[in-house]
């Protein structure tokens, strides 16, 4: 198996990232998480290209993973108690890796680069928020030395809020 490599995506590879944000969505479906469930539109992802940083995994010639970035929060107005709120942030969304690419370290290699492009903006924090009910997921960033900092709730969900700063 090849190394994944990492990178933007333009709106020809949008449908094939969308693929795997809808596979992601139906194994959280299969585990009793319906957060994703149905995926997020396509149309939204689109408009994600040309206003954030959409990209993709790629192993061989196949799209195995996707995240977004952006300066901006997702969610202004609900802001939880960072540890460093006026520090600049690059806040992540959608970690999607796909479940037949699932376990073998694609997703903390993806936390690498989100690292790692965070640094590239001179970001001083990356800040995300994740089911809370998914302790699996959450026990993931835990271990990659995010702090969960509070709790936000988009009914019907309620999402612990991360972040981390950054050296």
């Amino acid at each position: 198996m090849t190394e994944p490599r990492a990178g933007r995506i333009g709106p020809g590879e949008a449908p094939a990232v969308h693929a795997v944000l809808a596979a992601c969505g139906a194994e959280l479906a299969r585990h009793g998480f319906r957060n994703w469930d149905p995926p997020y539109p396509l149309d939204r992802l689109l408009a994600d290209a040309a206003a954030r940083e959409v990209w993709a995994v790629w192993r061989d010639d196949a799209i195995v993973a996707t995240f977004t970035l952006g300066a901006d929060p997702p969610h202004p107005a609900d802001v939880p108690a960072w540890r460093m709120p006026d520090a600049p942030a690059l806040y992540l969304g959608r970690l999607a890796v796909h479940p037949a690419a699932q376990h073998g370290g694609l997703g903390a290699w993806c936390m690498g680069v989100v690292e790692r492009r965070a640094r590239e903006l001179s970001c001083r924090a990356i800040r995300f928020d994740v089911l809370a009910a998914n302790h699996r997921l959450r026990a993931f960033y835990e271990r990659l030395g995010y702090e969960m900092r509070g709790e936000r709730t988009r009914p019907p969900f309620a999402f612990s809020c991360y972040d981390k700063l950054l050296d």
